[in-house]
């Protein structure tokens, strides 16, 4: 499905106008074409965000990119609404979407708290680039993952020999 006006225009949440999304857009989409861009603006929210899961709003001020930004945190939803803010500042259509999924990453303190490794309704922006939607869940900074991975390497590999 070719991507509607709507996924280029300014909503609450997707406050792509806010002056704190278009100066960060600014800062970090860089020149190139859509997709160059896009990943650009994909890895500025991953990376520069803090993913933070455990300080959700859920009001639409609480969810909007310029909360974000201002805040330096947030979890799935949040930063993919942020994202596609970014996306529809820079004149690339985005959309959110929504999926329920295992979360290998999930630490005993959030199990604890959702009583599951399943996280229902988490959040990634799709952006319409090269004629396709295309899925980005910008959620995870890489020092949360890198933290995951090195526990996960150091525990099977205390258990034997080789990795």
């Amino acid at each position: 499905m070719n991507p509607s006006a709507a996924s280029l225009l300014p909503t609450q949440t997707i406050d792509s106008t806010h002056a704190l999304v278009v100066n960060f857009t600014a800062r970090h989409a860089g020149s190139g074409d859509d997709r160059e861009r896009a990943v650009n603006l994909y890895y500025a929210v991953r990376d520069d965000i803090r993913y933070d899961p455990y300080s959700i709003v859920l009001s639409p001020q609480g969810l909007s990119g310029a909360r974000v930004l201002e805040t330096g945190r947030g979890w799935c939803v949040s930063k993919a609404v942020l994202l596609a803010a970014c996306c529809r500042a820079n004149g690339i259509p985005a959309r959110l979407g929504f999926a329920d999924v295992r979360n290998h990453l999930s630490t005993e303190r959030m199990r604890q708290i959702m009583q599951t490794n399943e996280f229902r309704w988490h959040g990634y922006t799709s952006i319409w680039i090269d004629g396709r939607w295309v899925k980005a869940t910008p959620a995870f900074t890489p020092l949360a993952s890198w933290a995951w991975y090195s526990r996960a390497v150091f525990t099977a590999s205390s258990r034997r020999a080789t990795v």
